[in-house]
Parts: C-alpha cells; sequence; structure tokens
C-alpha cells in the first residue's frame, strides 16, 4: 500500500529549516519527520538549503544583539566566530596593460637594476 502524498505544513519546513541550520544530517531529518530521505529532498530542499542559513544568520543577529547590550557570553560567541571577508578581485589585465603595468620596476633582480639605480641611463 502507497504512502499518502506528502503535503508538508508550514511547522514541518520551520522544523527543517531549523534542523538543517543546526548541522541536523538530512537522513536524521527525514526520520523525524517519518519520512523518506528523498522524500525530505524533494518536498523541503529551499529548507534545507535556504532555510537553514536564515535560521543561523537569525541566531547571529540575535547574538549580536545580545552582545551589544552587554552579555559578556554573547560577546565571546560572536567574536569566536571567524568573518570570511570578500577581497576584491582587480580585472584581469591584458597582455599590452600587463607590460605597461610592470615596466617601471621591471629591471628588479636583474643586472640592468644595478645599472638604473645608478642614474645611468641607456642612450
Amino acid at each position: 500500500m502507497a504512502r499518502p502524498k506528502l503535503n508538508p505544513t508550514r511547522e514541518q519546513r520551520r522544523l527543517v529549516s531549523v534542523a538543517a541550520g543546526a548541522g541536523i544530517s538530512h537522513e536524521d531529518i527525514a526520520i523525524a519527520l517519518e519520512i523518506s530521505r528523498s522524500s525530505l529532498g524533494r518536498h523541503f530542499a529551499r529548507e534545507l538549503t535556504v532555510g537553514a542559513y536564515r535560521c543561523r544568520i537569525d541566531v547571529m543577529v540575535a547574538m549580536y544583539r545580545a552582545a551589544l547590550r552587554g552579555s559578556a557570553a554573547a560577546q565571546k560567541g560572536y567574536l569566536a566566530l571567524t568573518p570570511r571577508v570578500a577581497v576584491p578581485t582587480l580585472p584581469k589585465l591584458g597582455k599590452k596593460a600587463q607590460a605597461n603595468a610592470d615596466a617601471p620596476t621591471a629591471q628588479h633582480g636583474t643586472d640592468w637594476e644595478t645599472l638604473l639605480s645608478k642614474g645611468k641611463t641607456l642612450q
């Protein structure tokens, strides 16, 4: 006999988001909901990804607010997190532009360095 079609409730979606955000395995979440792992992935894909990260961010925001209110535990917890700062990347230069950018220091590390550093120029 086939199982009835799964119609996820708002509460189930919230539970999946919170559990996934806490790092509980997808297999364990499926067991708790009494569904198969494939049904979990099919019906709760957004909660397993976006929802999980939103829950984590909500907790971090709450921790940050508590830290600002003077909670030493929240301050320590927040500062223990390692920020991942994106470093902006410069656009890649073409061959000519790169050669022009390298030209002012091209003599460094060569015999030309001593010649050019003494103020001598090539004629």
